[in-house]
């Protein structure tokens, strides 16, 4: 192969694309950062992101079921039953779904807090605007401040060694991609499920005639771009148990095992690549499917089932191994108030954020209810958003730094 020819394959690679029948972008799920110039900031936790893509109903997460604008707004089919109450927030009290007696079991147990009216400042309904926002860490993508990630921007400095040591995987991504909150992070990876660990086909034959591809190029930035990925997929492999050539599945320390769904298996990652110690000061895991237009009673009765046992299951697995975390659950903005035809609802503002682990005064609600009469409502039709959602995120930080 010729020097061009390996130079477009490597940038090709790096870019996430599937040549040869490798999937570059994440063989085995394994994902690429781009290299970038982060600033240091240094904590003493792991701070763990769950992201709700496609927007989720907070306003049916945790209910303001003796409001009587909320039932005005929303029929019997499109509201649960009353069932246990939290504290109230102001003078409204709220309730959580029966899907989500997991979480509500964490609430009580003061291991996770409630953030209602949580939201961006600008009021775009655009999924592809809000979570690049969120992403990103900004309040406008009008004049973004560098092409980094708000991950990376906060963390990725801790990827840089101490000289004579090997480079912490500072960012780690439970999904099958690896998260715009993480562009521009050198040695960032994103694996979905380790159960196997990494792979790039072909075994270790395929692995060595990559790294010789790579090491063939120094001088190419896609090329030393690739070699650092692969010298951290082999650090990750290296500290999974094995028995011969095998890895063997992670088996979590709690009582409550990890959903073989979203986000449960991106946290079981996560918590893997926690307790093999490998420096991971931030992780993220994508849960999608929050866009409940049509049919929203069924849908999100599976996406929080979902959500609340791998919450448990990761909480109830850290404790047992004694390890310090800060978990905050966030979706990129909310629904509307009042449900649509379709046994839906439409694009809204304001939502619900979680806060969980170690060091969250857990057992209560935060923020400030705005109301849902139409005076009290963004543009007359949706939760307003008292708290910005990038201000939700930097105490995130603090409690974990």
């Amino acid at each position: 192969m010729s020097t061009t020819d390996r130079r477009l394959f490597l940038k090709s690679a790096v870019a996430g694309l599937s040549i040869a029948g490798l999937d570059l972008a994440g063989i085995r799920g394994m994902a690429l950062a781009a290299t970038g110039q982060p600033q240091i900031t240094s904590g003493a936790c792991p701070l763990v992101v769950v992201f709700q893509r496609g927007a989720a109903d907070g306003l049916s997460i945790l209910s303001p079921l003796d409001d009587p604008d909320f039932l005005a707004a929303r029929p019997p089919g499109m509201r649960t039953a009353t069932s246990e109450a939290t504290t109230a927030l102001g003078s409204t009290r709220f309730y959580w779904h029966p899907e989500a007696a997991p979480i509500a079991q964490l609430y009580r147990d003061r291991r996770l807090a409630a953030w209602q009216a949580v939201g961006l400042k600008d009021e775009t309904r655009s999924h592809f605007e809000a979570q690049e926002m969120v992403e990103r860490g900004v309040q406008s993508l009008n004049h973004l401040p560098d092409q980094l990630g708000w991950l990376t921007r906060q963390f990725g400095a801790a990827s840089h060694p101490v000289p004579g040591t090997a480079a912490p995987l500072a960012l780690f991504a439970g999904s099958t991609n690896l998260p715009r909150a993480m562009q521009g992070a050198p040695g960032a990876l994103a694996s979905r499920d380790l159960q196997s660990g990494l792979d790039v086909g072909g075994g270790a034959a395929g692995f060595a005639a990559l790294q010789s591809l790579c090491a063939a190029d120094r001088l190419d930035h896609n090329a030393a771009s690739m070699l650092a990925h692969l010298e951290g997929m082999k650090r990750l492999n290296a500290v999974l148990p094995q028995a011969g050539d095998k890895v063997l599945p992670y088996e979590t320390a709690g009582a409550t095992p990890y959903p073989e769904s979203d986000p449960g298996v991106g946290l079981r990652s996560v918590a893997r690549v926690i307790h093999g110690g490998l420096g991971v000061r931030a992780a993220w895991v994508d849960q999608g499917g929050w866009d409940t237009h049509e049919g929203q009673p069924r849908r999100l009765d599976t996406q929080l089932r979902n959500l609340s046992l791998a919450l448990l299951a990761f909480d109830q697995d850290m404790r047992a191994r004694r390890q310090d975390y800060v978990l905050i659950v966030l979706t990129e903005f909310g629904r509307r108030l009042r449900s649509n035809r379709s046994n839906g609802t439409d694009h809204g503002h304001g939502s619900l954020a979680l806060l969980m682990g170690d060091r969250i005064d857990g057992g209560k609600m935060m923020g400030r209810w705005p109301g849902l009469s139409t005076s009290q409502l963004d543009r007359g039709v949706d939760l307003a958003a008292t708290t910005d959602t990038l201000e939700v995120l930097s105490q995130a930080v603090r409690l974990s730094s």
